[in-house]
């Protein structure tokens, strides 16, 4: 052996040994680094309107499940799951057992937090508490305040704190002030929704002198997204007008929202489960900051889902419990009785319901706000599934008297109203100005005689109960006289009359014109 083989043949395991230690700081350097900085995941859903079952773009409970699970999976320890309202109301299946299979849906996926959606207040109070003591997660709304007391409503936690990975997390939860007239006054006359940025802003210094370092607003407050990736709406108020704030999550406008305003991530996960909501942040223990937050929305369709078998067994039970009622056919339509409630225009449906509901009540004049309707019927049988779907509301009939100028004030508020979506009417024809300005774009009014309608003259009128409340904004129905509440079910009339005519052979007319500017005169 040379010398100079010699010396390669030793200097080998040395140059490796560098190598190894040089390597050896790195990875010492790297885990260092791990250990200071903490990767967090949450993942959110809003506004699922009890879409257990697959259903068309609906994936279902079961699939969804599955999907939450697989994302945990990434990060079991550092991920949160939450809900920002509106879970329950909205079809068959969770409407007949008001919500229960829901709430045993959520427990079995483990949600750590759920705020309050308008329409969690549909059935009433006391329902709601079954479901807030049937579930193994909290609910948390701040801006709820009893009139009562001038406090916060006993049956929700203004907040949640949690941990995950040793860092501390405070949630608040926060309602739409839409609630107030959304929700059937009656159901929520004993509260206010306090403004959500005011109630924010005390709560944030409350959460930090706790040591939570990081504070997520779990609100169902409405936001939107252009085109640009700029957000708008509450939700974006929100998160740009309180100090403190690390993520902000969104519902009630039913859109798909990922973005940041003034660095804060903002999500939304559009609804019916047809999506989940992501927000990743990397936060440095060290520094006791937020380096990095990323929300991201991903629909279900775009990714080969498959089912949670355990929740899919959940929900065959339940079909078997609610089975009698919501397969029962109750009649059957030629024609769609289709319903748009974003569209400005009187819509299949609405002409039919309404004129069922004029006819059955013997009244001149019927009135149906369009949220109240929220889907249409295809061709074919109905059944009180089908019914259910359409009028989840256990809203009752209820009718009134009003001078003509009343229900002029009526339909200058509920027609071409963006706000609320179109009110649907029957025993009246309607020529309406868009273009002249807001209350006076009634060209003219005719009843079903084809006389105009009379300004002094009463009518009988035919609402809801939600209506007769002033839900929707609708107050000029309290100046009305001679109220009745029937209290039969909306749903339960349109089902009677379904059975007694069987066959619906129904097509819409004319009975809301546009007319030309400038042809405006009195309808009185």
């Amino acid at each position: 052996m040379n010398s100079v083989s010699f010396c390669r043949k030793w200097m080998m395991p040395a140059v490796l040994l560098i190598i190894l230690l040089i390597s050896g700081q790195a990875m010492a350097g790297e885990v260092s680094g791990n250990q200071d900085v903490v990767q967090l995941q949450i993942v959110s859903i809003n506004d699922f309107h009890g879409a257990l079952t697959e259903s068309g773009k609906n994936p279902g409970a079961a699939k969804l499940v599955a999907y939450i699970e697989k994302v945990r999976k990434l990060n079991p320890e550092g991920s949160i799951l939450l809900s920002a309202g509106d879970m329950f109301q909205g079809s068959p299946d969770s409407n007949l057992l008001y919500g229960k299979t829901v709430v045993d849906v959520m427990n079995y996926a483990e949600f750590d937090a759920m705020t309050l959606g308008n329409h969690e207040f549909d059935w009433g109070i006391d329902v709601l508490k079954q479901r807030i003591q049937q579930s193994a997660f909290p609910y948390i709304c701040a801006n709820v305040i009893d009139k009562r007391t001038g406090k916060p409503a006993d049956f929700v936690k203004p907040y949640s704190v949690i941990e995950r990975k040793g860092v501390k997390i405070g949630i608040i939860g926060i309602a739409t002030p839409e609630t107030a007239y959304k929700t059937n006054p009656k159901m929520i006359e004993n509260y206010i929704f306090a403004d959500p940025v005011a109630t924010v802003k005390k709560l944030v210094p409350i959460l930090k002198k706790q040591g939570v370092q990081i504070i997520i607003a779990l609100t169902h407050l409405g936001s939107e997204m252009d085109s640009q990736g700029n957000i708008h709406g509450d939700a974006a108020q929100l998160a740009q007008e309180v100090d403190g704030l690390d993520a902000v999550i969104s519902g009630h406008s039913h859109q798909e929202v990922f973005g940041q305003v003034r660095g804060v991530p903002v999500v939304q996960a559009y609804y019916n489960g047809r999506a989940a909501g992501k927000i990743d942040i990397t936060y440095n223990m060290r520094t006791k900051k937020v380096e990095t937050a990323v929300s991201s929305v991903t629909s279900l369709s775009d990714v080969d889902q498959l089912s949670n078998p355990h929740v899919k067994t959940m929900i065959d039970e339940a079909q078997k419990e609610i089975a009698p009622v919501k397969n029962i056919v109750v009649g059957h339509t030629l024609h769609a009785l289709s319903h748009d409630r974003n569209e400005m225009a009187q819509t299949p449906l609405g002409q039919w319901v309404t004129d069922t509901l004029r006819q059955a009540a013997g009244a001149d004049i019927a009135f149906q706000n369009t949220g109240g309707l929220r889907t249409g019927i295809a061709p074919g049988d109905i059944t009180m599934g089908n019914l259910y779907e359409v009028m989840p509301f256990d809203n009752t009939l209820f009718t009134v008297e009003m001078t003509g100028t009343q229900i002029m004030q009526v339909l200058e508020y509920g027609i071409g109203n963006k706000k609320i979506g179109m009110l649907q009417y029957s025993g009246i024809k309607v020529a309406y100005e868009a273009l002249s300005p807001a209350g006076i774009r009634i060209a003219a009014i005719s009843t079903a005689d084809g006389t105009l309608l009379q300004s002094e003259k009463k009518y009988k009128v035919v609402i809801n109960d939600f209506m007769a409340a002033g839900g929707d904004g609708f107050t000029m129905f309290r100046e009305g006289a001679n109220f009745y509440d029937t209290g039969i079910p909306v749903r339960d009339i349109i089902a009677e009359a379904l059975r007694k005519q069987q066959i619906i052979d129904f097509t819409p007319d004319d009975r809301w014109q546009a007319v030309p500017a400038g042809e405006l005169h009195d309808a009185a």
